[in-house]
């Protein structure tokens, strides 16, 4: 379906700062955009802030708020504001408000919000008991403070499920981490969870094949686990074969040492043990050959003098 603007709209209209959808659309929350849009409307009109306070019922302290979210991003001049454009506008995402908001501010906004009031809902089914207060002030500040949109926040709590981390913390982290690496879309958080099971399978089989007890990877095992299973698409049976051979050559695990082991195989387009062992039977049988012509002709020289 194609949408365009109605013509009987173009009577009235006011003019928006493109850098609003373009730069800070995501970060702002919903009531931040809403100050601004009447704000821009009314601007000459000396009861704007009332206007504001009376449309969105947002008390004087809460419209100056989200005003001055606007000045910090130099969207909106303040004659009170010492704030340097430039230095804010530079340092935008390390603006976002660390401090959650309190109890009160979170249930109002979650009664004023139906996105809000549909993600307490639904994390409250998925974790089949009544949310914390602290998890309320989490969800809201998630929303509010980084843009991201309910379905992924919901998202981001399924994989936590599934991963068997079900903590808040490990949900604030992922989320903060995606919104900080602009995966705002549900598409791309989906993406992003499969990738992060790929990586969770890859040192499985990784710790599988070389015996190691379970327990995290650090980074670097977690890069080698994640070239070997998912770049390379070696299974268990050729890490246990390269695991073998370290062992045999420096009597201890080597993942440096594996690595160049399986890059090698890698390169030659190996792809079980068998293919290695043919290699190495038809290179045998081509030295054996070789060594028997060169004793032929030796003989056969001697035969001639």
């Amino acid at each position: 379906m194609n949408y365009s603007l109605n013509p009987n709209e173009l009577g009235s209209f006011f003019a928006l700062p493109s850098s609003v959808v373009d730069k800070h659309i995501k970060l702002a929350s919903e009531y931040q955009i809403k100050t601004l849009l009447i704000f821009i409307k009314n601007q000459s009109n000396k009861n704007v802030y009332k206007i504001i306070s009376k449309k969105l019922s947002l008390s004087d302290t809460e419209v100056t708020e989200c005003l001055d979210y606007w000045v910090q991003r130099g969207v909106l001049n303040s004659e009170n504001s010492n704030i340097e454009n430039e230095k804010v506008i530079k340092t935008v995402v390390d603006t976002v408000s660390t401090s959650k908001p309190t109890r009160e501010e979170a249930v109002k906004r979650i009664a004023a919000s139906q996105e809000l009031s549909y993600l307490t809902d639904v994390v409250q089914q998925k974790l089949s008991r009544p949310i914390t207060t602290a998890e309320i002030k989490t969800l809201v500040w998630l929303y509010d403070c980084y843009g991201l949109p309910v379905q992924v926040i919901i998202m981001a709590i399924q994989h936590a499920i599934d991963s068997e981390r079900l903590n808040f913390s490990y949900i604030e982290k992922v989320c903060v981490n995606w919104a900080k690496n602009d995966i705002t879309t549900l598409k791309q958080a989906e993406e992003k969870v499969n990738e992060l099971y790929l990586s969770k399978s890859a040192w499985n089989i990784v710790r599988s094949a070389f015996g190691i007890d379970k327990r995290k990877p650090s980074a670097t095992e977690q890069k080698y686990a994640d070239k070997w299973v998912n770049k390379f698409g070696f299974n268990k049976d050729m890490l246990i074969f390269a695991y073998d051979i370290c062992i045999n050559k420096t009597a201890r695990i080597n993942f440096k040492y594996i690595n160049t082991i399986l890059e090698s195989w890698h390169k030659e387009g190996y792809k079980k043990p068998a293919d290695i062992k043919d290699s190495e039977e038809k290179t045998n049988s081509k030295n054996k050959k070789t060594s028997y012509s060169i004793d032929d002709i030796k003989k056969k020289m001697n035969n001639f003098d």
